[in-house]
């Protein structure tokens, strides 16, 4: 008969113990930290990128510059979508979301601090989406599907 390691088992056991408000606030928080890290490394290539061809970065929309990106996003937003006939549209609507979504999945597993102690409950969560023992292989796994993106 085989034995199963006891100590394997008990790191298995916490896995994905969250309660799924818990869950719902990492998922929020991770997907809008890196919205905000996109929002400013688009602002700050902007601005080295005009600092090499010796002119002024973007500075119209808001203080130096910094709601460019917004604005930018809002006049892709107003824009006519152009969709060929012979398509189908779903698909093609979707399959740009669909390719985006391996380089968030990847951030699912990267642990961004120590285990942390939710207030006014009782709950102690690690400071990433969720706890994989194969974290690695994970992440390997997921970043190799957006290459079909």
């Amino acid at each position: 008969m085989p034995t199963v390691d006891l100590a394997v088992a008990d790191d298995l056991s916490a896995f994905g113990r969250d309660p799924w408000w818990v869950i719902l606030i990492k998922v929020v928080l991770a997907f809008g930290i890196l919205l905000v890290l996109t929002l400013f490394n688009i602002w700050l290539e902007r601005r080295v990128v005009a600092r090499m061809q010796h002119r002024i970065g973007p500075n119209v929309h808001g203080p130096f510059g910094l709601l460019q990106s917004l604005a930018d996003g809002v006049k892709l937003m107003l824009k006519e979508d152009i969709i060929p006939k012979a398509v189908d549209r779903a698909v093609y609507v979707i399959a740009p979301l669909l390719a985006a979504i391996p380089a968030f999945l990847a951030v699912a597993v990267i642990p961004f601090g120590p285990e942390v102690k939710v207030p006014f409950s009782d709950v102690v969560t690690p400071l990433q989406l969720t706890d994989l023992p194969v974290g690695v292989l994970y992440i390997l796994a997921v970043t190799s599907i957006g290459i079909y993106g």
